[in-house]
């Protein structure tokens, strides 16, 4: 590595002959990512609580400084019932939208996208507003193995 390029940094002169086409430009139609590098969905825990959106920024940001092209979010509920825990991360007041504003503008400022996993718990949630299935909250049971 020459001492002009960053450590951090991918390009296409890292490429290998086993995954030629990574650090190419993909065309998806409505929008081009600038390689092929995606982040898959990971839940930080920063997204739980709206004081740490800064430091959710950051992680992304940082992701995207080195090359990513798109990452995908932890899991953002799409209202309060729809919670894993006591005041989760949501996408259900303006406040919530200026949060999130902050994540995508730390992306893009480096040519990179950024996908929100909506997550809706379901009976999964653990808060007293978390929705049941029916009057009575059916058991979550293991299956074992396929019958």
């Amino acid at each position: 590595m020459t001492a002009s390029r960053s450590a951090n940094t991918i390009d296409s002169a890292s490429t290998n002959e086993y995954y030629p086409h990574l650090f190419e430009p993909l065309d998806l139609g409505f929008t081009t990512l600038k390689n092929r590098l995606v982040m898959g969905s990971m839940h930080t825990g920063l997204e739980d609580r709206f004081y740490n959106y800064g430091k959710l920024a950051a992680y992304f940001a940082e992701r995207a400084k080195g090359g990513v092209a798109m990452m995908i979010t932890g899991g953002i509920s799409p209202n309060r019932e729809g919670w894993l825990l006591p005041a989760g991360g949501t996408m259900n007041t303006k406040a919530d939208v200026i949060n999130h504003q902050r994540l995508t503008r730390a992306v893009h400022k480096h040519d990179s996208k950024i996908i929100m996993q909506i997550l809706h718990s379901g009976r999964y949630g653990y808060h007293p507003l978390r929705c049941h299935l029916a009057q009575s909250n059916p058991p979550i049971r293991r299956l074992n193995r396929a019958r």
